[in-house]
């Protein structure tokens, strides 16, 4: 996979920007990291409506930001990581 693979596919886990590897039909490696891009930004809304608490809130987000920049990383790396809790999911979504 080349270099510009390995960024369409990191594009995954920013925000809706998801849909850009999505559209790569060809590449498993986009596949692979849009579907999990595309079950981190649905944990994204949910965690959103738990903001409000103060602890729990700030904690979610801290920990979401974490996972975002790991992911990011080693998608660019050219690795496949497999989200905590979300992964095993997100293999399980055809389109």
């Amino acid at each position: 996979m080349n270099k510009s693979e390995r960024v369409r596919a990191a594009l995954s886990y920013v925000t809706v920007l998801f849909l850009l590897p999505l559209a790569d039909r060809q590449s498993e490696f986009c596949q692979f990291h849009a579907k999990q891009g595309l079950l981190l930004f649905l944990t994204w809304v949910v965690v959103s409506f738990v903001t409000w608490i103060p602890l729990i809130g700030g904690l979610a987000v801290l920990s979401m930001l974490v996972v975002n920049v790991i992911a990011v990383v080693k998608t660019l790396r050219g690795e496949k990581w497999v989200l905590p809790f979300l992964g095993r999911y997100a293999q399980k979504i055809n389109w």
